[in-house]
């Protein structure tokens, strides 16, 4: 009986003490994982699952979306990554950007025995200077922002947000570089009291595929408080080539009382 007490004492103190060190647990903003790795199928299947991210934002996930660097592919509200169309290349890389007004933050997918379609995106994300993992929680976070090129009307239109949740009241977000106060100018602005990063007007992954920003917050009088911290802007290849036939004629036949569709 004395045994069995000393155990049940044992276990609701171990419980107390979990209690009273839960709050000191810090929560990872953003991707629980940060890369994952899928076998090369013979193709993806429309809608079928094919990885789960779990996101978290420490806040409860409100408003929390996702922007795929693969037209092709798309993540559901509950971190499902799934294909829109059943599809067999997709190259060997792309990226998840998973945000809410909290946290930003970057997945990279890898397909094991893809053919590299895409390598220069994965190129230009390597060389980039900010790292996809936000390191301090308490602290500006600037990951990095894909904007597609090619966009139509309207702008500007927002394309990502810089979070910083120590920052002092009062105090506003700065941007500066090539695209902001340097030739191109005005491409990019941010929101001083929001964070929120926008475009201005269409890129050209052609012209430059990467924009290599600075950001900080300053006080009313524009002394810095923080910062600079680096923010890259990638732009997104898009196939803007016109189709080219170099056979032909192409001949198609139906046949006669053939059902309205495809065939």
């Amino acid at each position: 009986m004395q045994q069995k007490t000393q155990l049940a004492l044992s276990f609701l103190l171990s419980r107390v003490l979990l209690l009273a060190f839960a709050d000191d647990l810090e929560c990872t903003p953003g991707f629980q994982q940060k890369e994952f790795r899928i076998a090369q199928p013979s193709e993806f299947v429309e809608d079928q699952l094919i990885v789960n991210l779990a996101f978290d934002d420490c806040e409860g996930n409100a408003t929390l979306s996702f922007e795929v660097s693969n037209p092709d592919f798309k993540v559901k509200p509950n971190g499902d990554l799934i294909a829109l169309k059943n599809v067999t290349e997709v190259g060997r890389t792309f990226f998840i950007h998973g945000r809410t007004e909290h946290a930003e933050d970057m997945a990279e997918i890898t397909i094991d025995g893809g053919r590299e379609i895409q390598g220069s995106l994965k190129e230009i994300f390597k060389n980039a200077r900010t790292s996809a993992v936000p390191r301090q929680r308490r602290s500006i976070v600037a990951s990095p922002i894909l904007i597609p090129e090619n966009q139509r009307q309207p702008f500007p239109r927002t394309a990502g947000k810089v979070v910083d949740s120590d920052r002092p009241e009062g105090s506003k977000f700065r941007l500066s570089g090539k695209g902001v106060d340097q030739e191109p100018k005005g491409l990019f602005r941010i929101n001083e009291n929001t964070g929120d990063v926008s475009v201005t007007r269409s890129l050209d992954r052609e012209t430059l595929a990467t924009y290599q920003l600075l950001v900080e917050t300053t006080d009313v009088s524009g002394r810095i408080i923080e910062g600079p911290v680096p923010l890259d802007i990638i732009v997104i290849d898009q196939n803007d080539n016109r189709p080219i036939f170099r056979e032909g004629p192409y001949v198609g036949h139906v046949m006669e009382g053939s059902p309205t569709g495809f065939t």
